[in-house]
């Protein structure tokens, strides 16, 4: 029974219509992705590695209705701009096969996930961040797979010392046929207006996504003090809220950050950790 309404949320939340389980990509890959709105996953134009040290890591999460991501990273500066790689798989791996009638045994399991490889590179000219991403996709559901791939662009502009504007436009691509149809990537327009004063930073933001009907609405900040980071984001659309946020504490060349996010589907809390280090 557990399997059946995992296999049935799943559904629901990754295949709408033709989307077909591409919506993980609209999972946030890290527990920084959820304390930090404007991260690079959202917008490649703000990975910002001059002057600092390269860093690998790994992220592990339970996302709604059992769904488990693993996550591998890394960021550094590459000649005069800065270089990222995110690897990420998403998925169900105890979903069960049974027939109509009552049995003690499954006629089979299965899995159902999704894989996704992403390069960014970012620059600066002048008041400007530029931001490019191609990311490489695979899904598979029972034995039915599709790939396809995805360009990223993100902008950004410092309009005063404490204000900045970032626009993205994220997941343009095409996914190969599964069955008779390709599935729709979710094709994502990100806008935010930046507050910043010393270590703290005020946000609001709005997204189209091209699998949601309604506009997306996104309000709240993040800080820093002494080795630690904090932040939270409340979220609302037609129908859905949900308040994400976390910590993460720096000790040395190591850090660990936790984040999680409650809404009112009453479907469980997503909870992401990651662990990083920097490299010499």
């Amino acid at each position: 029974m557990r399997s059946h309404f995992k296999l049935f949320i799943f559904l629901v939340l990754i295949s709408q219509g033709r989307s077909v389980g591409t919506q993980f990509l609209s999972i946030p890959p890290s527990a920084g992705d959820l304390i930090v709105f404007n991260s690079p996953w959202r917008n490649p134009a703000v990975l910002d590695q001059l002057n600092k040290a390269s860093e690998l890591g790994l992220a592990y999460g339970n996302w709604l209705a059992g769904l488990q991501s693993v996550g591998f990273r890394w960021k550094g500066r590459v000649k005069n701009g800065s270089g990222g790689i995110d690897i990420r798989y998403a998925g169900l791996n105890d979903l069960e096969l049974r027939p109509n009638k009552p049995t003690s045994k499954p006629l089979a399991r299965y899995a159902a996930y999704g894989i996704s490889a992403r390069g960014i590179y970012s620059w600066r000219k002048n008041s400007f961040d530029f931001g490019l991403g191609l990311q490489l996709v695979n899904f598979q559901i029972y034995q039915k797979r599709t790939h396809g791939i995805a360009l990223d662009l993100g902008l950004g502009w410092n309009i005063r010392d404490e204000i900045r504007i970032n626009l993205s436009a994220l997941n343009l691509g095409k996914m190969s046929k599964m069955i008779s149809e390709s599935p729709n990537l979710p094709q994502r327009v990100i806008s935010s207006a930046i507050y910043h004063k010393s270590n703290y930073v005020l946000f609001c933001a709005v997204e189209s996504n091209s699998l949601v009907k309604n506009p997306i609405i996104y309000g709240g900040g993040n800080g820093q003090y002494k080795n630690m980071i904090f932040g939270f984001t409340a979220m609302t659309s037609k129908g859905v809220k949900a308040i994400s946020g976390g910590v993460g504490i720096q000790f040395g060349i190591y850090s660990v950050t936790y984040g999680f996010q409650w809404g009112d589907q009453h479907l469980g809390m997503p909870q992401i950790i990651d662990i990083s280090i920097r490299l010499p």
